[in-house]
């Protein structure tokens, strides 16, 4: 194959339609356990309020709850996979060769946030949290007091215990 641009150019779309189909054709998982929330910067900051009064039932006077405000930041980082074409083999027109390996980082691709979630939340005993306590913990720090998240009301749809 004689190398121009017009011939890298139509690898590049060839593999950027094989990329595109097989990043397509996977349906990642991860909405179901967490929040994609878009971002614009090199890092966002989220803020959030604790100790959520829990529901009682109404007697007397209304029992105000103070809010405690908290934050935290995370910074984005950035992935890539990247392949190298070998001039030979685009001379040698052996571009078909790389086609499994373009679907495989598309489908890589797609499938990279349920990797990211899913690893945090096999590491939820024992990986460090935005506030340095494992994620699932009965020792959050919210304001002077510690918080757990590891009670689910037995009524929790979906509570497995």
């Amino acid at each position: 194959m004689l190398i121009n641009k017009q011939s890298l150019e139509a690898i590049f779309k060839a593999f950027n339609t094989l990329y595109q189909k097989s990043f397509e054709g996977y349906k990642p998982q991860f909405q179901a356990i967490a929040t994609e929330v878009p971002s614009s910067a090199a890092e966002e900051n989220y803020a959030w309020l604790g100790a959520m009064p829990k529901m009682r039932e109404w007697l007397g006077e209304r029992q105000y709850k103070n809010l405690l405000a908290s934050k935290y930041a995370v910074a984005n980082r950035d992935f890539e996979a990247t392949v190298e074409l070998k001039r030979n083999d685009v001379q040698d027109d052996k571009i078909g060769l790389f086609n499994p390996v373009v679907s495989e980082i598309g489908r890589a691709a797609a499938s990279h946030p349920d990797e990211l979630v899913f690893g945090l939340l096999s590491a939820g005993f024992t990986g460090p949290c935005y506030d340095g306590e494992s994620f699932f913990s009965e020792e959050h720090p919210v304001g002077k007091q510690e918080v757990s998240n590891m009670d689910v009301p037995e009524s929790a749809p979906g509570n497995p215990w």
